[in-house]
């Protein structure tokens, strides 16, 4: 903390005997009643904030320890560096000399800190927790009730056929009727562990609620943003902790069965047990998924046969774009649409109304990756005489172009694969990466083949997939750049434009020429025409799949947007 929470900062301990009964989040100072006045008339015409002391106590020490000046050069906070993630004060800068491009105005960047998407992420990520672990609960506790339902049941069926054989089977039943309650304590036992761990993990995930809720109502925006990440950490810990529960079978259902030997019909006086007891572990599907990727539920996923793949049109719109090139899906289901000659990223709303256009920095527009919840990146493609190929870097919620990084050769299609920005170049052609956290740019391979308008997607970060249109081919590849397969279709996927990947790597091509897609199995051994101009295709140049959602985006050059689902 800045000063002791105890002592007013601003009256110098002139009044002793008054305690500090306010906390400013702006001055980062304790406040005293006799110093109130004072400040309430520096809060309404400087807009600083004060809260309650007792409340500012409740804070946890990570986010009252956060301070508002330098520890250098005790300035207070001006700017941030997103290069080095860390806030500075204005004497700071030329530490930062090469960060020129990378640092902001802080108030800009903390202004809707608890409004932000990655602090209502959070919030939602911790309350969708909470929701599986007591969805996981319930599971547990309705399998401990069928468990002695089912012991019951084993029970009465013992009763039942025991009146029919002599009393001779006493001590038979009772050694059964033994087994069978040790089977059902052992599994009772099994589960109420189980329910004991959730309860746990739920308890440390209900805290976690309540500071975040403290946190948005008494921190300042400042210590939001920079406690979100430690609290990022503590509660990863926490969902780490539970799939591991998860991986070690301890939320597989238990079953307990009787199987009564028929023979004891035949010959009581051979019998020597009343019958077996067994015990079944049935595994469970669930998958831990957090709403942060677009499912905030614990579901399952079966995923059809290539054959059964259909798609019915759910909605259609204007992007807006009048050269449309790239579109793709946002966090929040909203999308984002290029404009190659226009310079103009277009964002429509869910339902595909226009949101807003964001201004880019060079006329032409190419392909659009997204980054995280509030950032794309957009390729550049063939730039203009008097400009340079590059890639830029657009905040969503800010509505600008925040970084531009020059490349090598004419970037066309571009994808964000673990913190590294991979895209088709050409002149002179390769595949090329561009590392964020360190700014540098390296060559990946310069054996692909590729042509003007190569697209590049992926299904995970071992397995790329890239388009020739020369060739009229698309060619999957693993992370060396070493051909897994090829498909090649110079009928039917004349002019490919977009192309995109779906969950388990189908894909799907846009051809202008054929006014068609096509989509191709995962294993490039089996293609079909899924869409055509029935379905309102004209030139189709962008297509993206949202594996959440199962979702096909098409859009057509001109703009006229077609979204799709699977039947």
């Amino acid at each position: 903390m800045a000063s002791n929470i105890s002592i007013c900062g601003i009256c110098d301990l002139r009044h002793l005997s008054n305690p500090s009964t306010h906390w400013c989040q702006d001055c980062d100072e304790a406040i005293c009643s006799e110093c109130k006045q004072q400040h309430n008339l520096l809060k309404a015409t400087r807009g600083h904030t004060t809260i309650p002391i007792a409340d500012y106590k409740k804070l946890p020490a990570f986010v009252t320890d956060i301070k508002q000046y330098c520890d250098v050069h005790n300035e207070k906070y001006q700017n941030y560096c997103q290069k080095h993630e860390c806030p500075i004060c204005y004497k700071c800068i030329q530490d930062h000399a090469k960060c020129t491009e990378s640092i902001l105005d802080l108030e800009t960047v903390i202004k809707h800190a608890k409004t932000s998407q990655i602090f209502q992420d959070l919030i939602q990520s911790v309350s969708d927790l909470h929701s599986n672990i007591t969805q996981m609960t319930k599971a547990r506790e309705n399998n401990l009730a069928k468990l002695a339902d089912q012991c019951k049941s084993a029970v009465k069926e013992i009763r039942e056929f025991r009146v029919k054989v002599n009393h001779h089977l006493d001590v038979v039943e009772k050694g059964l009727i033994t087994k069978l309650q040790d089977a059902e304590s052992k599994c009772s036992q099994q589960i109420k562990e189980a329910i004991k761990s959730l309860n746990e993990v739920e308890s440390e995930i209900s805290n976690c609620d309540d500071i975040l809720q403290g946190i948005k109502q008494h921190a300042s925006e400042l210590q939001v943003y920079l406690a979100t990440r430690e609290i990022e950490r503590q509660f990863s810990d926490k969902e780490n902790r539970l799939t591991s529960l998860m991986e070690n079978n301890h939320f597989h259902d238990i079953t307990v069965s009787l199987d009564i030997d028929t023979l004891v019909e035949y010959i009581l006086s051979d019998v020597k047990v009343f019958g077996t007891v067994s015990i079944e572990t049935i595994p469970s599907n669930y998958k831990l998924i957090n709403r942060k990727s677009k499912q905030a539920q614990i579901i399952t996923t079966d995923f059809k046969s290539f054959d059964d793949i259909k798609l019915n049109q759910i909605n259609k719109f204007d992007s807006g774009s009048r050269h449309v090139t790239g579109c793709a899906f946002l966090c929040d289901g909203r999308m984002v649409f290029t404009e190659y000659e226009g310079r103009h990223l277009y964002i429509t709303k869910k339902n595909g109304d226009l949101d807003f256009k964001i201004p880019t920095k060079r006329k032409k527009s190419f392909a659009v990756t997204v980054m995280d919840a509030t950032t794309v990146a957009v390729s550049s493609g063939k730039p203009d005489a008097n400009e340079k190929a590059c890639i830029q870097i657009i905040n969503i919620k800010l509505r600008e172009v925040i970084k531009t990084m020059h490349t090598e050769s004419w970037c066309y299609g571009v994808v964000f694969v673990d913190d590294k920005l991979v895209f088709c170049g050409n002149e002179p052609n390769g595949i090329y990466e561009i590392d964020l956290k360190t700014n540098t740019q390296s060559v990946m391979s310069r054996t692909v083949p590729l042509s003007t308008w190569s697209n590049i997607s992926f299904l995970d970060k071992n397995k790329f997939y890239i388009t020739n249109t020369r060739t009229s081919a698309v060619t999957c590849y693993d992370n060396k750049f070493n051909v897994i397969w090829t498909y090649m279709d110079d009928m039917n996927m004349q002019s490919i434009r977009g192309f995109c990947v779906d969950t388990i790597g189908n894909v799907f091509v846009a051809s202008e020429k054929c006014k068609n897609v096509t989509i191709i199995s995962h294993d490039g051994k089996r293609a079909k025409q899924i869409l055509d101009k029935t379905d309102g295709l004209d030139a189709p140049f962008a297509v993206q799949y949202d594996r959440f959602t199962n979702r096909l985006l098409v859009a057509n050059e001109k703009g006229m947007t077609y979204l799709f689902g699977m039947q």
